[in-house]
């Protein structure tokens, strides 16, 4: 008898939940698109693109990341947390990825661009620039020095950051 009752209650729930609709940029809201495909960052104002530029991206291949060590950068929408405007500094460790080798500084390159993800994968210059425009990370996004420099002028906390196989938008065009 209490199976009859628990499933209509259980539809009753899920027909009244709120439906939470995908992001799509307000007109004239920047954001950042990266077509993995195309190894390009694409900086946005609505509908309308500001700048684009080559990056690296992960070595493995696939959409879904499930572990920082399957170097895939995954696809998505993100918000960006911070932009951190000195990163030669930062130290990089192989035995985080079970790499032989000695920690490093200056890896990161200038600047690095902090977004929500359970990976710590970010947006980061490089001390290598003849790496960008092939994959060739651990799942990150590598730009040159210049290009990140010019990219976090316009970079804010809680801007949206979209990582794309291809050429496909997740939202659509009629909404900016």
């Amino acid at each position: 008898m209490k199976k009859i009752f628990v499933l209509p209650l259980l539809a009753l729930l899920l027909c009244a939940a709120p439906s939470f609709a995908a992001w799509s940029p307000q007109n004239g809201e920047y954001w950042i698109r990266i077509n993995k495909e195309k190894l390009k960052l694409t900086l946005y104002r609505g509908g309308e693109t500001v700048k684009s530029w080559p990056v690296s991206i992960g070595r493995g291949l696939g959409k879904v990341k499930t572990s920082r060590m399957d170097l895939i950068t995954p696809t998505g929408t993100f918000t960006i947390y911070r932009v951190i405007q000195d990163a030669s500094k930062l130290i990089y460790d192989p035995a985080w990825f079970n790499e032989e080798g000695e920690p490093s500084d200056g890896v990161y390159g200038s600047k690095l661009i902090s977004f929500y993800n359970k990976w710590q994968i970010a947006i980061h210059g490089t001390n290598n620039p003849g790496s960008v425009g092939r994959r060739a990370t651990h799942g990150c996004i590598r730009l040159k020095n210049r290009d990140i420099n010019e990219l976090v002028t316009y970079v804010k906390p809680k801007m949206k950051l979209v990582i794309v196989e291809g050429d496909g938008i997740p939202f659509s065009k009629e909404t900016i």
